[in-house]
């Protein structure tokens, strides 16, 4: 497998792991980078972005050659393009189409480095990736991040402004059209979650195969005694996307009050990257939880609380909030949303409740009482060196082939 060439097109710079996406990216090809593989990236960065720094930019330079940043402008004569480009690409997709002095550039950077394949880390650099792989002649591999079309029409029913909502719609246009094209001119695309390969086989895709968020140093429990702890209850996720507040309001004002009422004086810790003003708000009104925004480390998070929660409403794909607290021997309680995506023999390790009170009550309980699954070792193997492993070979048969 040593000196394979991969080049990796990505929605956005996958440094610092502060969200989902960005753990699986990071975690996937540092691990690749150690197996030897030679890799490029090419990612998009959009002014509201916060501003990488040269420590981000250091990190990244030890996974991959070269990191390519390409900017998304917000101009006017930007906007007109990408409008000249929609009936083709759905926005995202369209705001992320480099001139045609840039493509040159990294087609010819592209066949100079001579790469065995190209990855599309989710579809909306596709446009580009397939012109570098055009230009290489070799397959491309993409990985699916959720059932897009479907999480975009979940976001838009989740926003609450008319403002967001209209954005989420927008960016649907051209959205299923162009995920279906995609995964069906890949080589093989690996699916983040077990339910989005069954929908896609459902549709007639045989490319398509489970490779879940893996963490080759994933730790063996939360390595603190349960009485030393910070606070009873934990949880880290983003705080700016519709689906992830809509869950956060319930459980502020539903949740929230019933586990008052059965277990007065429970501390609660809840982090999460870039709050949204809207998640600030709904904090205010719980003065009971401790917010920490833009947290460093999501293990310091999670192993400081003695029940992890994830009480996730809505969403496409697979949690990796769900992964990152399945890492650590504590119980954790979540919803059927919490769990889709993981294969039944892992479902069995999360406390599920969908109601109010059933949620608090498994809280409590777990407080009370707070019993792991003996078997979660084994049921975390997939998300560890074995999973990586078979995620590695995969891709090199993939590239072979090619």
């Amino acid at each position: 497998m040593v000196g394979h060439k991969l080049i990796v097109t990505t929605i956005d710079l996958p440094y610092p792991i502060n969200c989902g996406h960005k753990v699986d990216q990071f975690n996937r090809w540092r691990a690749f980078a150690e197996q030897g593989w030679r890799m490029k990236l090419i990612c998009w960065r959009s002014p509201l972005d916060p501003p990488s720094t040269a420590q981000d930019m250091a990190v990244l330079s030890t996974l991959f050659e070269t990191v390519d940043v390409l900017p998304i402008r917000h101009d006017l004569s930007s906007f007109a393009r990408r409008l000249a480009l929609l009936w083709r690409y759905p926005s995202h997709v369209a705001s992320r189409i480099p001139n045609s002095a840039t493509t040159a550039r990294l087609i010819d950077e592209a066949r100079a480095f001579a790469p065995a394949a190209i990855v599309h880390d989710g579809i909306y650099g596709a446009a580009l990736g397939n012109r570098l792989a055009s230009a290489c002649r070799v397959p491309t591999i993409l990985r699916g991040h959720n059932v897009e079309h479907v999480y975009f029409a979940q976001q838009a029913r989740a926003a609450k402004n008319v403002r967001d909502k209209l954005a989420w719609t927008i960016a649907q246009l051209g959205l299923e059209r162009w995920e279906r094209k995609i995964t069906r001119e890949a080589a093989w695309a690996f699916q983040i979650s077990a339910d989005d390969v069954a929908f896609w086989k459902a549709q007639g895709f045989e490319n398509v195969s489970w490779a879940p968020t893996v963490y080759p140093d994933s730790p063996h429990g939360s390595q603190i005694p349960t009485t030393e702890r910070d606070f009873d209850v934990s949880y880290i996720g983003n705080m700016r996307l519709p689906n992830n507040l809509q869950g956060l309001t319930w459980f502020v004002r539903e949740v929230l009050p019933q586990l008052r009422k059965l277990r007065q004086g429970t501390t609660l810790c809840f982090a999460g990257a870039h709050p949204s003003d809207e998640a600030y708000a709904l904090f205010a009104e719980a003065p009971d939880i401790t917010l920490i925004p833009n947290a460093p480390s999501a293990d310091d998070v999670l192993r400081n609380g003695r029940v992890l929660v994830n009480p996730i409403l809505s969403g496409s794909g697979i949690n990796v909030k769900s992964i990152d607290m399945l890492r650590h021997d504590t119980p954790i309680v979540t919803t059927s949303i919490g769990v889709q995506g993981f294969p039944l023999e892992i479902r069995h390790q999360f406390l599920v409740r969908d109601d109010a009170f059933g949620f608090a009550s498994a809280i409590a309980a777990a407080l009370d009482e707070p019993a792991v699954p003996l078997d979660r070792s084994h049921s975390r193997s997939a998300f560890g060196k074995a999973g990586l492993d078979e995620q590695i070979s995969k891709y090199s048969q993939v590239a072979l082939r090619g």
